[in-house]
């Protein structure tokens, strides 16, 4: 049996984060608009639109996995759009340019079918915006072993789980890894736990939803604390 107070190599700190995001002026009103725009923005453009805004407060729970996606189905009304927007995963990709370029291919082979170019209705325009990551270290919330790691888990804010989960998938791709499972990775002999929240599909599940699920999965190996509050102090 797995003992969960089993000291890890190296602890784990826990991070939190503030995603400031500023309008960079730039907007579409149509899907030539999009594709142009996407050409020509600064590749934080695209991380915000296709990760980063899931951080935000008021973030829909919606079924596209990406801004791009949710104009198409929303604004220009176009599901078959929307749905191909959202099978683009820019983890899969090495370098953002890459993710570029997926995009503006897929937007240049829709429309070269297409009898017309779509427009959105007034006021539905796609605003492009871009944000900045602002990482604060929580000395409070450190994690020495597998059961200290679970509880932690359990109380840090989303903003640690997009961070730590979401965020990682960008800085740690040519792993294809999350802080988490990088750190299990090099600390316990766990390989089915780390192949097991390695393989949690990011557009999958809302951020609460990322943190139920690595529970439960940790809850295999140790015992469930009975007053387990999700996010509690």
């Amino acid at each position: 049996m797995f003992n969960p107070n089993q000291p890890a190599l190296n602890p784990f700190l826990f991070h939190e984060c503030v995603i400031l995001t500023m309008p960079t002026g730039r907007t579409a009103v149509n899907l030539r608009e999009m594709l142009q725009t996407i050409r020509e923005v600064d590749a934080s453009v695209l991380s915000y639109h296709l990760w980063q805004s899931r951080m935000a407060i008021a973030h829909p729970e919606a079924e596209y996995t990406n801004d791009f996606a949710v104009w198409a189905a929303t604004s220009l009304q176009d599901s078959r759009l929307a749905e191909k927007l959202s099978v683009i995963d820019p983890f899969s990709y090495e370098e953002m340019e890459q993710v570029r370029s997926a995009l503006a291919e897929l937007l240049e082979e829709y429309m070269w079918d297409l009898p017309s170019v779509p427009w959105a209705r007034p006021g539905f325009e796609f605003h492009f915006c871009e944000a900045s990551t602002v990482v604060l270290v929580r000395p409070r919330v450190v994690a020495g072993t597998l059961a200290e790691f679970r509880s932690g888990l359990a109380r840090v804010g989303i903003d640690s789980i997009y961070y730590h989960f979401v965020d990682a998938r960008w800085r740690l791709r040519k792993f294809k890894a999350n802080d988490f499972s990088f750190w299990l990775r090099d600390s316990y002999d766990l390989p089915e736990l780390v192949s097991a929240i390695q393989g949690i599909d990011v557009w999958f599940y809302t951020l609460e939803g990322i943190r139920e699920t690595i529970l439960n999965l940790i809850d295999q190996y140790i015992e469930k604390p009975d007053d387990y509050t999700p996010g509690s102090p």
